[in-house]
């Protein structure tokens, strides 16, 4: 029985060995066809590492450090600068070197982000986290000699300091410090890329308010109180100039306005109540303008803008301008009982008055000094051929002096000059204001 349980087994295993059937292996082998690249990553990645940086402890790492700027925004009320860029970082990697030739001539092998060790590079002055924020887990290009090339795409915000003193015309100095957090430079040795410390910016999209005037990168090495080794680290430091084409109407125009208005008051009559609507008015659009700077501009700043220490300044000017017409309207409106002091008077009817363009003026006044001298005269005269009749005098004396011309001409002619003067005054101010806030 034996015997035959011998030639039977050994009957079937001539049979399948001549039907060509295998049997499979079961291991690291895939039940897939594996590529080369199959092939590559797992000999490459089978025991790296990616916590450890891929050279001895005694060797630099040198990462080679580039940035192309895409966009830039400006937050005025968090003072901070929000660049949208991307990031190129080339580093060598002596665990990811392999020969082309045993991979089917593989020259190029993309890793995803989370299977690499990369550099720490950080962000000092960031204004949210100190890391590279990426839009995306960009993969690693890797070449054969070991050579990494990692281009993300980053948001960056960082913190910058605001000098609102010149606004709108306003330029802002910003800079992005980047260098390894924990690595010194005996370690990870920072670098420009290709050895061009300039920025790109071909791929920019212009900002409607703002605009890269310069922009420069420069490498330096700081040595901390903590530690003995030097820590490099590469700053980018931008000049931003807003464009200020749309403020010259919104926010210029409005001012020169606001001066012709205040100017205008003092071109009205003396006696016009137009005058306190004129300057009411003038100083509403002020305080208006007061208000969108609140909306436009952060409370808390170093300097106030020049821009609104002039508008603040016209409000007082307006408002004293006012003060002025309330006395002007005062003096040519009340009747007054009294006449004008000679001292005064005799200024404004000479040279003086003529300087000031007050000849209108000038002329009523003596037209009713005139008419003052005939009265007085005809009274004299009356009373030389007085008959004696006591009643008769008295009733002749009391209608000449109703007939009497009044006194208001010469108190109009002090209002007029008080504007006038006030007009040369105000007019000298705004000149000087013109002058101090725009530089």
């Amino acid at each position: 029985m034996i015997i035959y349980l011998s030639i039977f087994l050994l009957f079937h295993f001539i049979v399948c060995a001549n039907s060509g059937f295998t049997t499979t292996k079961l291991g690291p082998q895939p039940i897939w066809n594996a590529t080369h690249t199959d092939q590559l990553r797992h000999d490459l990645l089978l025991n790296y590492d990616k916590f450890s940086r891929p050279a001895q402890h005694y060797n630099v790492t040198t990462v080679r450090f580039g940035m192309v700027i895409r966009h830039i925004e400006f937050n005025e009320f968090k003072s901070t600068l929000t660049v949208y860029a991307w990031l190129r970082m080339v580093w060598n990697d002596e665990k990811l070197k392999w020969d082309p030739s045993n991979y089917g001539n593989l020259s190029t092998l993309h890793l995803a982000e989370h299977e690499l060790w990369q550099p720490d590079i950080y962000l000092y002055n960031s204004a949210t986290s100190t890391a590279v924020n990426q839009f995306g887990n960009t993969h690693f290009l890797v070449y054969p000699d070991g050579k990494v090339l990692w281009v993300p795409p980053t948001q960056l915000t960082v913190l910058c300091g605001l000098d609102l003193k010149n606004w709108p015309f306003d330029k802002q100095e910003c800079y992005m410090k980047f260098g390894s957090w924990t690595y010194s430079g005996d370690q990870i040795d920072l670098l420009h890329y290709d050895d061009n410390p300039e920025v790109g910016l071909e791929l920019i999209i212009h900002n409607s308010e703002w605009e890269i005037t310069k922009v420069s990168q420069t490498r330096s090495e700081r040595y901390y109180s903590c530690c003995a080794e030097s820590y490099p680290d590469i700053t980018v430091n931008m000049t931003l100039t807003r464009i200020s084409t749309s403020y010259k109407s919104i926010i210029v125009t409005p001012a020169f306005v606001v001066i012709i208005l205040t100017m205008l008051s003092f071109g009205l009559p003396p006696q016009a109540g137009e005058k306190i609507i004129l300057n009411a008015c003038t100083a509403l659009i002020v305080c208006l303008f007061t208000l969108y700077f609140t909306q436009k501009l952060p409370l808390m700043g170093a300097e106030t803008p020049l821009i609104v220490m002039f508008y603040t300044s016209s409000l007082y000017i307006i408002t004293f301008s006012m003060v002025g017409s309330v006395i002007v309207i005062t003096l040519s409106r009340i009747r007054h009982s009294t006449s004008l002091p000679w001292v005064i008077k005799q200024p404004l009817t000479g040279k003086f008055g003529k300087l000031l363009r007050l000849d209108n003026y000038i002329d009523q006044t003596l037209t009713q000094n005139h008419g003052v001298m005939v009265e007085e005269m005809r009274e004299h005269q009356g009373s030389e051929f007085d008959d004696g009749n006591s009643d008769d005098n008295h009733i002749i004396k009391s209608h000449l002096h109703q007939n009497k011309p009044n006194l208001q001409k010469d108190w109009i002619l002090l209002a007029a000059a008080i504007d006038r003067i006030s007009f040369v005054f105000y007019c000298l101010l705004f000149i000087v204001l013109s002058i101090v806030y725009s530089l």
